[in-house]
């Protein structure tokens, strides 16, 4: 269940740091370099997006959240470009099981309020308040924007002075910038805040019906046929936690599912434990679980779940874009020994490289097993004809693990039990933090925390060790904006 994706500056070489971060008394592991050279005007990212919350808008916030519209200047016009809304909320986790009082292996998810993404197709509900508040979110692509538009500059259909120009820099390139510009739409105006652009699709699709009327709450299998498809890639969920499907169609790949799961374990040759158990009961007792939403929007899709055994309040956000998807796990457990997050990948990805920053030659998928140099990564990729897949991770615990390693296995008749999925490892790879876990469940008092994220970028063919390089950087330094009135 970890996973991978924030983010800590640092000017130092590269190496695995430990960060503390006052403000929430957590630590973050993440590989750190320096910015690169300075590159060309305008922002190259064209897969990253640019997140701002109501809070980091204070002319906009407290307003209607229909009436925002997004616009970029081309250097001689106008173009309207889609942003979207999500709203969030402090929610308790008992409303969200649809029952504040439901107690799941002694842990009480009604004692647990967290802030999450609302929606009113599930039991979480909508955001109580309906304005564009703090801590809603607003976002756009970074490919969006334009270049700087003139003084007074007003688009047809915006409200004269309640233009906000964000200006976009990249850390990596210090001579990049863009800019985009928010507005509220003046009275009668036909513009949509999402300029008529999909950038994604997602159906979720229960094989029961209606979510609200026929999805078990506390003992699965809930079976599914969920399809995210953006421009580089398709992912398919089957379950909560069931991941079996995943394709990279960015351009030149080929399409073949080149996934068999997405694993969690608590270590590699222990099954009591698993993706499977998390979504279904089984020998090793009842599942509950709950989606807290499934946001559709013109930029991104949000597909938000909780519940993994005695884990109740454990918690997993994806967030879909176009050509990148980031997953971060909350874990809210009690202790337990150990636990491990990896991509277990099927037969048809044979021929693809494996490659990290001790292992940039690569190693080939090919079911006979290798030895990867050691080294904790900060990025991983597996580049073919099936296409290419940089992954960036970090790790965010309010303790020091006294042991964290990589996990790689690649074996056609490995040595170690396959859990779930098929019976064979090719390119299984993560990480496993292999020392024990304190309680992390704050319904049965526990302190410590623990968050993983993953940021996955669906590219074409042919990646390099300096791809995997290059994503990593932009991972470890976002974007930054600047937001003021204008133009």
């Amino acid at each position: 269940m970890i996973d991978a994706g924030g983010q800590t500056c640092s000017n130092l070489p590269m190496r695995i740091r430990l960060v503390a971060v006052p403000s929430a008394a957590v630590l973050t592991i993440a590989l750190l370099s320096a910015a690169g050279p300075a590159a060309a005007v305008p922002v190259a990212r064209p897969a990253d997006p640019v997140v701002l919350t109501g809070a980091n808008l204070p002319t906009l916030v407290n307003g209607p959240r229909a009436n925002i519209v997004g616009f970029r200047w081309t250097g001689s016009a106008w173009l309207q470009l889609p942003v979207q809304i999500d709203e969030r909320a402090v929610v308790s986790f008992g409303k969200i099981y649809n029952n504040p009082a439901a107690v799941f292996y002694g842990s009480q998810p009604g004692l647990v309020n967290e802030l999450v993404y609302t929606g009113g197709n599930t039991w979480t509900g909508n955001d109580p308040d309906v304005k564009f508040d703090s801590n809603d979110e607003l976002v756009f692509m970074a490919r969006d924007a334009g270049v700087a538009a003139p003084v007074g500059a007003l688009p047809v259909g915006a409200a004269a002075g309640t233009g906000v120009k964000v200006k976009i820099s990249d850390p990596l390139d210090p001579g990049a910038e863009g800019f985009v510009y928010l507005f509220r739409k003046a009275v009668g105006s036909s513009l949509k805040q999402g300029a008529g652009v999909k950038y994604v699709k997602y159906t979720f699709r229960l094989v029961s019906g209606n979510y609200k009327l026929t999805y078990q709450l506390t003992s699965g299998p809930n079976l599914e046929n969920t399809l995210f498809t953006g421009a580089t890639y398709r992912h398919h969920f089957a379950d909560r936690w069931l991941c079996v499907r995943l394709e990279v169609i960015a351009p030149g790949a080929t399409g073949v599912d080149i996934l068999d799961r997405h694993k969690a374990l608590f270590n590699p040759n222990t099954c009591v434990r698993s993706e499977d158990t998390f979504d279904a009961p089984g020998p090793f007792g009842s599942s509950e679980g709950a989606f807290v939403t499934n946001k559709v929007g013109p930029v991104r899709v949000i597909r938000s779940y909780v519940g993994a055994n005695s884990g109740p309040s454990t918690q997993r956000t994806h967030v879909f874009y176009d050509r990148r998807e980031d997953i971060r796990t909350d874990l809210r457990v009690h202790s337990i020994s150990s636990i491990m997050d990896f991509f277990d990948y099927s037969a048809a990805a044979t021929g693809m490289t494996y490659r990290n920053d001790f292992n940039q030659a690569g190693l080939t998928i090919d079911g006979n097993p290798e030895t990867p140099a050691a080294g904790l990564p900060s990025w991983e990729q597996v580049t073919g004809p099936q296409g290419t897949i940089n992954q960036v991770g970090t790790l965010q615990t309010t303790w020091t693990p006294s042991s964290i390693v990589p996990y790689y296995l690649d074996d056609s008749t490995p040595p170690v039990v396959q859990c779930t999925g098929d019976t064979t490892a090719y390119g299984s790879s993560g990480i496993f933090l292999n020392s024990a876990l304190p309680n992390t469940d704050p319904a049965l008092g526990g302190v410590d925390r623990l968050v993983g994220n993953r940021t996955m970028y669906f590219e074409s063919p042919g990646g390099t060790a300096a791809d995997g390089v290059a994503r990593r950087d932009q991972v470890v330094f976002p974007l930054t904006t600047t937001v003021t009135t204008g133009p």
